[in-house]
């Protein structure tokens, strides 16, 4: 492959990634801002402060996993389904009327707290993408033009 192929192929591709990484970020931020999300209270650093980025997403998701954690008495989603089942099974219904409750909210819990992780996830990714459209783009103008 020619410099001249290959510098047209990565500068075309520059742009491409850093513009579709870019609008991957904004879409997540939108995303989140739309869900009007505030980190709790509990975080001592951005408590208040709206769930608009990697970072204050990051902060919540921890939050909500420690308020998960305190629900379930320290005790994991399956642990709690675990004690659900063997008390509903063996008719220890006071138990497991008992553990229910928890058991939803730490489930319910742990949903939030993937969704917040895989925001984070995708802001990386989007991230990537563009530090990707900047190597791309300085390899470009690095093979110069040599023809």
């Amino acid at each position: 492959m020619s410099n001249r192929l290959a510098r047209t192929i990565l500068s075309v591709a520059s742009p491409v990634l850093v513009g579709s990484g870019a609008a991957a970020w904004a879409t997540i931020t939108k995303q989140l801002k739309d869900q009007r999300i505030t980190v709790h209270p509990d975080s001592e650093k951005l408590g208040g402060k709206p769930v608009a980025g990697p970072v204050t997403a990051f902060e919540q998701a921890n939050v909500v996993g420690a308020h998960a954690e305190h629900i379930g008495g320290g005790k994991t989603f399956a642990e709690l389904s675990d004690e659900y089942m063997a008390a509903a099974q063996s008719g220890d219904t006071e138990k497991a009327e008992a553990l229910a409750g928890p058991r939803e909210q730490v489930m319910q819990a742990n949903f939030v707290k993937a969704s917040l992780f895989t925001s984070v996830l995708a802001y990386g990714v989007s991230a990537l993408v563009v530090g990707m459209g900047v190597v791309t783009g300085a390899t470009a103008i690095a093979l110069g033009s040599d023809d």
